[in-house]
């Protein structure tokens, strides 16, 4: 006669813990596959944006727009709004594009922060925008036409994509905020999501600097091309014209300012 085998305290136990090892990669699995659809989405979005740039730069003789200037402007959120959508119905079919799904919805305060988009309902309209515009990626620029003169207008603007390096200039990248002039001598943020604005202390490089794809964001390039961008790579882009490269990789920016958060993120090709 068999004998019914017994299940002991110390298997139970053994079990348990099977179990519950099992559930936390599971779970961890399963966050780390929300994350990575979340970064295929926002590189959708911004190939979405590549194509809105090509369509305005087909009407308009390969130029960009011109931007801010003398208290006016063509902002490119708002110059574009009849390439993703006029009327209020044909936002909502192409609202999805304006943000990131990591920051997806409008905080209470401008710019925004890491996981929250800037602008929303009651906020103040960028330039030529309207109330309520909204977003969670900002332009570089730099990139802008810009009809103004003197040395900053004429040597740093790009006008056009019509140059070399394209690769490496960022056109619409993760932000907190509808644009920025980064520059190579920017300082990183004191901590992540910091907000940074133009004539600060750390300049606008901190309006892109936000950990909102594990220590990276997603950047869309004047070739059209989107990709992957660590923190510390931002400063080895070629923002503008003028934009020395060769003394942003010689000059590396201080990683422990703040709280340190960007001392463990991946670094690049900075020289020592």
């Amino acid at each position: 006669m068999k004998t019914k085998p017994n299940f002991t305290k110390k298997d139970f136990v053994v079990t348990f813990t099977c179990v519950v090892f099992l559930l936390a990669n599971i779970a961890a699995i399963g966050t780390s596959g929300r994350r990575r659809a979340k970064e295929a989405v926002c590189l959708s979005n911004l190939q979405n944006w590549a194509n809105i740039f090509k369509a305005f730069l087909n009407d308009n003789d390969g130029y960009f727009m011109q931007g801010w200037y003398y208290g006016r402007g063509q902002s490119w959120h708002a110059i574009l709004r009849s390439y993703y959508g006029e009327s209020e119905s044909e936002q909502d079919l192409r609202t999805d594009i304006k943000c990131c799904p990591e920051a997806a919805k409008p905080g209470t305060d401008m710019p925004g922060s890491t996981f929250e988009a800037w602008g929303g309902p009651d906020t103040w309209a960028f330039i030529d925008g309207k109330v309520g515009d909204y977003g969670s990626y900002g332009v570089n620029s730099f990139i802008y036409d810009h009809p103004g003169t003197g040395e900053n207008w004429s040597q740093n603007h790009w006008r056009c994509p019509d140059v070399a390096g394209t690769d490496n200039i960022p056109l619409l990248l993760d932000c907190t905020w509808v644009t920025g002039y980064p520059w190579w001598t920017d300082t990183p943020p004191e901590y992540p999501g910091a907000k940074h604005w133009s004539g600060s202390t750390g300049g606008t490089m901190g309006l892109f600097c936000v950990p909102r794809h594990h220590g990276a964001i997603n950047g869309l390039f004047m070739d059209f091309s989107a990709r992957k961008i660590g923190l510390k790579e931002l400063w080895l882009l070629k923002w503008a014209r003028t934009y020395d490269l060769a003394q942003a990789r010689a000059n590396e920016p201080d990683w422990t300012i703040g709280t340190g958060w960007m001392v463990p993120l991946k670094d690049y090709d900075y020289i020592p």
